[in-house]
């Protein structure tokens, strides 16, 4: 899902990655296959394994990931065209979060009903 929607948000037009190279697929590839997966294990990690408190690893990487986002701005390697802003930023890692919970949540619920049922 990180991968489809980040490669959509570039051909879309809605950001830009520098440095640009010619296949615009590849200027993520960072991104897509080692910040973002990352983030997401690492947040399943707290919440499922170690338990914290969800509100709390939900603030905390919403923070970081918009913190990391704006860094990227300030430092030109992350252009935004109108109408993208951090804001849409925000909003798209907050539903991401809670659809990797979901997703979690019920992949472990699944999980169990196949080990009881044997």
């Amino acid at each position: 899902m990180s991968i489809t929607f980040n490669q959509l948000g570039m051909e879309m037009g809605f950001w830009t990655l520098y440095p640009q190279t010619d296949l615009l697929i590849f200027n993520s590839v960072n991104i897509d296959f080692g910040y973002n997966p990352s983030s997401g294990l690492l947040f399943v990690f707290m919440v499922y394994f170690k338990k914290w408190k969800r509100w709390i690893v939900y603030l905390g990487f919403l923070l970081f990931l918009n913190g990391a986002e704006m860094v990227a701005l300030s430092f030109d390697k992350v252009v935004y065209s109108a109408p993208w802003n951090v804001f849409y930023t925000f909003l798209t890692y907050f539903f991401g979060l809670i659809v990797l919970d979901l997703y979690y949540f019920f992949l472990k619920k699944s999980i169990r009903k196949l080990v009881d049922s044997k």
